[in-house]
């Protein structure tokens, strides 16, 4: 369960894809990384993306979930890369990104919000069939904001199959923040670098914004062994867990200082508890219960 204090309380700036509309749809996304995978546009960031993402750490599918490091990156010429978003295979599939170098290939699925249920089998026989890849070692990731399980097609792979490896979004966004902060000369700011902030705090705010739904989506769970009735309400700033009392309702929901619980009846709220952060889930399930 994701602790309180690792919570982020103040509401994120919102960015141009927020705005937009864009940040939880695939394709969008794809082609923002894909612009800052390649070394020849404008950003002035180089290979920055590519190699964070080659030195991030990446974790086994299905029965061997260990952690590892990916190998070490080979050498390659930049003027070689190419980046392909939606590369079609043999049976019109997609391969969300494809990046080919002279000397190695990466394949991306990028999950953001569907299951992993994809062909990965076609993906992978699709690079494996192409004459122009045999001499070039391949990486297979599967780029997801957090832990998911595979199923249906891509749980029938990994029975037999492990060269997918998975990503989380958020940990290669820190490499990219780790390898600037080490050497920031390196890197040239212009125009462009605002694309790169607003991508940055895109990810940032999924980030904080999946640790409030998960909390309470936990915090649901512990209501409920203890016979709390609650309901959990999705929405962009985090949500909230709606608990029924005998005549009225309360609503637990993140704000800017805390955790606040308001007091509902008759569909008008009263603040019951300002926001607080230093407390514990024992806490907020005592005033619930104790509520009248």
């Amino acid at each position: 369960m994701e602790n309180i204090e690792e919570i982020i309380f103040k509401e994120p700036r919102k960015t141009f894809m927020e705005i937009l509309k864009v940040h939880n749809q695939e394709v969008p996304f794809a082609n923002v990384l894909a612009f800052f995978f390649r070394p020849k546009e404008n950003h002035n960031l180089g290979t920055l993306f590519l190699d964070a993402l080659l030195e991030t750490k990446f974790t086994n599918i299905g029965k061997n979930s260990n952690e590892e490091s990916t190998p070490e990156i080979p050498d390659y010429e930049i003027t070689s890369v190419k980046v392909i978003v939606e590369q079609p295979t043999e049976f019109k599939k997609r391969i969300d990104i494809l990046i080919v170098t002279n000397t190695f290939v990466v394949c991306i699925e990028f999950k953001i919000n569907h299951d992993l249920n994809n062909p990965l089998t076609e993906y992978k026989n699709f690079i494996d069939n192409e004459n122009k890849f045999n001499e070039k070692k391949k990486y297979y990731f599967i780029l997801t904001p957090y832990k998911k399980k595979a199923i249906d097609k891509a749980e029938k792979y990994f029975e037999n199959h492990n060269e997918f490896k998975q990503i989380i979004l958020s940990h290669f966004i820190k490499r990219i923040d780790s390898k600037i902060e080490k050497n920031p000369n390196e890197y040239i700011v212009n125009e462009q670098y605002d694309y790169y902030k607003d991508f940055i705090q895109t990810i940032k705010n999924r980030e904080i914004r999946s640790k409030r739904n998960i909390f309470l989506q936990n915090f649901k769970s512990d209501l409920n062994r203890k016979n709390i009735k609650s309901e959990y309400h999705k929405n962009i700033k985090g949500g909230f867990l709606e608990i029924e009392k005998e005549d009225f309702s309360l609503k637990v929901r993140f704000k800017n200082e805390g955790i606040q619980i308001e007091k509902w009846k008759n569909k008008s709220g009263t603040v019951i508890y300002e926001p607080k952060r230093n407390l514990s889930t024992d806490d907020l399930i005592k005033i619930i219960k104790t509520c009248r």
